[in-house]
């Protein structure tokens, strides 16, 4: 007779916000995504979806689009508590879903009651005795992001799967203080880390910091679970197809090129990443060199940078914010650069590193966090405060030839020891002991 199959209920929540392909999407979309694509080859598993039911409708509408999800079911969970809610909910969905429908006195109505009931959402539970006994039905609970919803905690017999990202919010307390970063959803997150569910973090780092900042985690509980890049992320030889992208994203063609893949918060050192590359390219008098920013918000980026370097103007030529990247194209840019900076001050992994690494461009990165769990001795390493030594990393990469080469080699052999498929054995893995199959 052939073992009955692990039934897991999957919180695909996050999924639903990014229907469209843009710079919204964060780490986290990609983690959530490829989990789940991964578990689609370990057949003794039967996942089915999960979504808070204030996105459902965005759920259903993605899973029509997208034919990995169209391989899932989707366990729908509805608010029998107040059907006026969900009204609301599905009246605003079918709204922004129809651009025809202009901004009209009912539009703005219901955009401002559903807007003044979010609130509601997060006290309003389904603890209705269906929806327990459905619960029931599964063997294993995981929730690559969201805090694991009240209804799904309060049943003791289903096992519970969280995995955790980083601890910016709090390591990073001050340097967030003015945008509100530490928000009421990481809070909630650390008060509902518990001692009898399971937990996956993404670096040894990732782990020590939640030991450190969640006691009520038993650490046994906890297991590093490094994640993967995608395949599309690979080495590109090809001169001709370096050139087109070059064009594509108006990098001069007869120079050789920095590429930075971030966002422009605070954490990942943007500036100090630029303002070091500037007085390099100075000292050395070097004219053959632009420093490519990739990234939704780069192009608000300037301000910032006025106001950190008084003779940017002089430099602008060799400063070029190409803006959001193509998942298609970023292959093919980090493949072209000369080098790969990354000094982010605090990272849960670093996944752009581990792309970087993976289409064989030499990387520069910070000694802080989870960075050197990644790199290894892929790359060179530096105190993401000391501008000496992003500077000796810059001239070492660009004179160095052989040392780069080197780099080059050791990043494409490194990479290989990531993947989606080794972070989802290991999930798995411990699925199946905690489940008890």
């Amino acid at each position: 007779m052939a073992d009955k199959k692990i039934k897991v209920l999957y919180d695909a929540t996050l999924l639903s916000y990014f229907s469209e392909k843009n710079e919204k999407r964060s780490g986290v979309y990609f983690v959530t995504y490829n989990i789940l694509k991964e578990i689609l080859n370990h057949p003794e598993f039967e996942v089915t979806l999960y979504c808070d039911y204030k996105r459902t409708l965005y759920m259903q509408q993605l899973m029509k689009q997208d034919e990995m999800l169209r391989q899932f079911k989707l366990m729908e969970v509805k608010d029998i508590t107040n059907p006026l809610i969900g009204l609301l909910a599905s009246m605003n969905f079918k709204f922004r879903k129809a651009p025809e429908i202009k901004d009209n006195i009912l539009k703005k109505a219901v955009r401002f009651i559903a807007f003044r009931s979010f609130h509601i959402y997060d006290r309003i539970r389904n603890d209705s005795p269906a929806f327990k006994k459905k619960l029931q039905e599964y063997d294993a609970y995981f929730s690559p992001y969201e805090i694991i919803p009240q209804e799904v905690e309060k049943d003791k017999t289903i096992k519970k799967f969280l995995f955790l990202h980083d601890t910016i919010p709090v390591i990073l307390e001050d340097l967030y203080n003015e945008i509100n970063l530490s928000s009421d959803w990481f809070r909630r997150l650390l008060k509902s880390l518990n001692k009898e569910d399971f937990y996956f973090a993404n670096s040894l780092s990732t782990k020590n910091d939640f030991i450190k900042y969640a006691p009520s985690i038993i650490p046994e509980n906890i297991t590093v679970a490094y994640l993967g890049a995608d395949e599309k992320f690979c080495r590109t030889t090809d001169e001709e197809k370096i050139l087109q992208i070059k064009r594509k994203y108006n990098i001069p063609e007869d120079k050789k090129y920095i590429f930075s893949l971030c966002s422009v918060e605070p954490r990942k050192n943007l500036i100090f990443a630029v303002k070091n590359f500037v007085e390099f390219i100075k000292k050395n008098n070097i004219d053959d060199f632009v420093f490519v920013l990739g990234g939704g918000q780069v192009k608000q980026f300037q301000p910032k940078l006025e106001k950190e370097l008084s003779d940017l103007r002089e430099f602008q030529d060799k400063i070029l914010k190409i803006g959001y990247v193509a998942d298609e194209d970023l292959a093919l840019l980090y493949s072209g650069a000369e080098m790969f900076v990354y000094p982010s001050i605090y990272e849960g992994f670093g996944m752009p590193v581990l792309e970087a690494m993976q289409c064989g461009a030499p990387v520069i990165t910070s000694n802080v966090s989870s960075l050197p769990e990644v790199i290894g001795d892929a790359g060179i390493r530096i105190d993401p405060y000391k501008n000496e030594e992003l500077i000796a990393a810059y001239e070492k990469m660009y004179f160095d030839r052989n040392f780069r080469e080197q780099c080059i080699q050791k990043s494409l052999e490194r990479a290989k020891e990531f993947s989606w498929e080794k972070c989802v054995d290991i999930i798995t893995g411990e699925i199946k002991k905690a489940a008890g199959k």
